[in-house]
């Protein structure tokens, strides 16, 4: 029940001269609103669901004693979810997208109560989903549900591309490399940057940048960058990191302007696009998502979705690109394979 979107996918720089393949919008059903888009997981048994197999929604998240006596998984009716803070699930038509099978009718059923020892002790609340089988390939267990009357076989789902760089290599031996090449951060971000007096070798900038576009135009950025204390470097763990990072979309005059993620700042996973151009955008990290309507004018918070409670350290290792170390914050292991959605199509 685990989904987390890293800032790492985008560590690869983009060759120089490197073309934006043509992107191809299917026919069919259009994406759902962004309010109308969750993230959904497929438990198992041997996740510690005490026998529960099949997807589910999750909703909420609340905080438990570390001691208290919580059952591992438990089916709880309508008014006890409300009295936990539980949220309503979509209303209307589901419809369970995964990567490797068509959209899938999907329906909402009861609502449960999953344990998470943690750290920090917590319960995840939700409800179940039925209709679907099994993902395909037993090391995918993540899908998005959409809430809209077609089937959304007409919606892509665009992945951050990377599109800047600039990071240093780790060698067999686990020795950190500064950084020897770079591509420039995007011009519509680089005046959003804050200025750091950052100069080798005492102290790296480090970042790294992906790009979503629609068309010949950029629908969105993700990205981060961090500046870097070089003590020692055989002593990584060691070193201060300041780090600076968001979700971006373009304004009217082209220019970035970030979006609010709430408290902890999430990683662009998606945008859905159709025919009719970008519907919305879906940001994550540990535990959390959110989506944003991008239909109709500037981008707007349409949800947002706490479904686990993750230690600080998770969230600090989802924009830290400086070199790891085993005492770096890590995040919450195991984590799926398919730490975000991909396109079915």
């Amino acid at each position: 029940m685990r989904r987390l979107a890293l800032l790492a996918v985008l560590s690869g720089c983009p060759p120089k001269g490197a073309s934006t393949p043509q992107q191809q919008i299917p026919e069919g059903g259009p994406c759902a609103a962004a309010a109308g888009v969750f993230a959904a997981s497929y438990v198992t048994s041997e996740g510690g669901s005490n026998g529960h197999v099949g997807w589910v929604l999750p909703l909420h998240a609340m905080a438990v004693e570390p001691t208290a006596q919580v059952a591992e998984w438990a089916p709880l009716d309508a008014t006890t979810a409300g009295v936990s803070g539980v949220p309503p699930p979509p209303q209307g038509p589901l419809w369970l997208v995964t990567a490797n099978a068509p959209p899938c009718p999907a329906k909402a059923g009861g609502y449960y109560a999953a344990k998470l020892p943690g750290p920090p002790a917590n319960v995840s609340y939700g409800v179940e989903l039925t209709g679907c089988p099994p993902p395909s390939d037993p090391q995918e267990s993540s899908g998005l549900v959409l809430a809209t009357t077609d089937a959304p076989t007409g919606c892509a789902f665009e992945q951050p591309r990377p599109v800047s760089a600039r990071l240093g290599d780790v060698d067999a031996q686990k020795q950190w490399h500064r950084p020897t090449k770079e591509t420039p951060i995007p011009p519509a971000l680089a005046g959003l940057v804050p200025v750091h007096d950052c100069k080798p070798p005492t102290c790296e900038t480090l970042w790294a940048f992906g790009e979503v576009d629609s068309g010949d135009r950029p629908v969105a950025w993700s990205g981060a960058v961090n500046w870097v204390q070089v003590v020692d470097p055989a002593q990584p763990c060691s070193w201060q990191v300041e780090r600076w990072s968001g979700v971006f979309v373009p304004d009217a005059t082209g220019h970035a302007v970030k979006l609010d993620t709430g408290e902890h700042t999430l990683a662009l996973s998606a945008a859905l696009i159709d025919r009719g151009g970008p519907k919305a955008l879906l940001a994550e990290g540990p535990g959390a998502y959110a989506t944003f309507d991008l239909a109709a004018g500037p981008a707007k918070l349409a949800h947002a979705v706490t479904w686990m409670l993750a230690p600080n350290e998770a969230w600090e290792a989802v924009d830290r690109l400086a070199p790891p170390c085993e005492h770096a914050p890590a995040a919450p292991a195991p984590l799926p394979k398919d730490a975000k959605p991909v396109s079915p199509y």
